[in-house]
């Protein structure tokens, strides 16, 4: 009586097929899982340069707008008057 069971090729073919797609299918999900994870690294990084010339832009806007009302304070003009709209669309 042998010790291994016998196969048939076909069975033994089978067997290395389905053990084949599985191996691709696991490596496809590891690649797919990794382009992804740089793609969010790549859009994060973006975003962040973006945001980084967005913020240095406000910055200067918010020193030209000090130094114009610290002018206006030091003159003899009435210093104006600042009202805030909101848009009820938004």
């Amino acid at each position: 009586m042998p010790l291994c069971p016998q196969h048939t090729s076909q069975q033994v073919k089978e067997a290395h097929s389905r053990l084949g797609r599985s191996l691709v299918k696991i490596q496809k999900a590891r690649h797919d899982s990794t382009v992804e994870s740089e793609n969010l690294k790549s859009m994060f990084q973006t975003w962040e340069q973006k945001w980084m010339h967005r913020r240095e832009l406000i910055a200067s806007r918010i020193q030209t707008i000090e130094a114009q009302l610290k002018e206006l304070g030091e003159s003899d003009l009435p210093l104006p008057q600042f009202t805030i709209f909101d848009d009820p669309g938004e």
